[in-house]
């Protein structure tokens, strides 16, 4: 679709990029809050990378081929009231979801608001109290869910939740069993800018075209909580990738890229990361994750 935005130049930015265990272990995040060395075995490199503008190219990427796509989207949600987050946006999400991607039923399941005003960490993803934001970006090339994962919170969407992402469960356990057994699925992360004034100049989220990925290129990474230990995937840097993203997203954009999909290798790999073009005056980024399972029609069936 049209934009108003100006093309931007490709950039050289730093990137963290998790280094692949020289012992093929899972690299280890710490997530239990506990100051204990022993539990996190992370090594972060930071790599210069060159960072297209999405908006440059002459072919509007699409999630089938490279893992997302930038979609115009109004609302006129307050993102500072929570009932209107959950009570209308979540609806308009699920909506946007069925109409881009062609699924069946979208089903919203958590979102985080940010709103940072400086780089920080790589190893650490801020958490908020319910109502609340984060002001810390995830800035480390990650990708949400593994080929394993990815099943997994589908299933755990059928069961009750400490976090407070759900008051009932979304699903029953046979709702989710067929899903997961019988269905195609997707899980998507619905990302857009909440402020009205300011376009994103601070910390922009960068991708990873998944056209330029191969299965090798993933591994595990093990985020060690106090009661279970989570994955997710990374990748280690590579030539042949291809990072981009779209520069100063406005308000009405949103951007949906894929971080699951049962039928395709599409983990879509992101990062926020410190444009360094971006000025001393520039806002703070204000921005809205949305995560979203997506099912697909049921295939018919074959009538001998």
């Amino acid at each position: 679709f049209g934009s108003s935005c100006r093309v931007m130049s490709s950039v050289s930015a730093k990137l963290n990029f998790v280094r692949r265990g020289a012992d093929g272990a899972p690299p280890r995040i710490n997530k239990t809050g506990r100051d204990d060395h022993t539990i996190e075995t992370l090594t972060v490199d930071t790599v210069p990378t060159a960072i297209e503008d999405f908006r440059s190219w002459s072919s509007a990427p699409s999630v089938e081929r490279n893992g997302f796509t930038l979609v115009h989207h109004d609302t006129s949600v307050d993102f500072e009231d929570l009932s209107q987050v959950e009570g209308t946006y979540y609806g308009e999400v699920e909506a946007l979801c069925c109409k881009v991607l062609g699924c069946e039923r979208a089903i919203v399941f958590d979102h985080t608001i940010r709103k940072v005003a400086a780089s920080q960490g790589p190893s650490g993803v801020g958490v908020a109290a319910r109502g609340s934001s984060v002001t810390a970006p995830v800035n480390r090339v990650h990708g949400d869910y593994t080929a394993q994962g990815g099943p997994k919170r589908v299933q755990a969407m059928s069961q009750p939740t400490a976090s407070g992402s759900w008051v009932e469960p979304p699903l029953s356990e046979a709702q989710a069993e067929e899903i997961v057994k019988g269905r195609r699925y997707a899980i998507v992360n619905v990302w857009r800018s909440i402020s009205r004034t300011a376009p994103v100049a601070r910390m922009p989220l960068a991708m990873l075209d998944c056209s330029t990925t191969t299965p090798e290129d993933y591994f595990k990474v093990e985020l060690i909580f106090e009661d279970r230990v989570g994955e997710n995937y990374s990748v280690e840097p590579k030539s042949s990738h291809r990072w981009g993203f779209y520069s100063q997203m406005q308000f009405n954009e949103a951007l949906l890229f894929q971080t699951f999909g049962s039928d395709s290798g599409n983990f879509t790999m992101h990062t926020a990361f410190d444009d360094p073009r971006t000025r001393a005056e520039d806002p703070r980024r204000e921005s809205i994750e949305v995560r979203v399972l997506c099912i697909y029609p049921a295939e018919p069936t074959s009538k001998l």
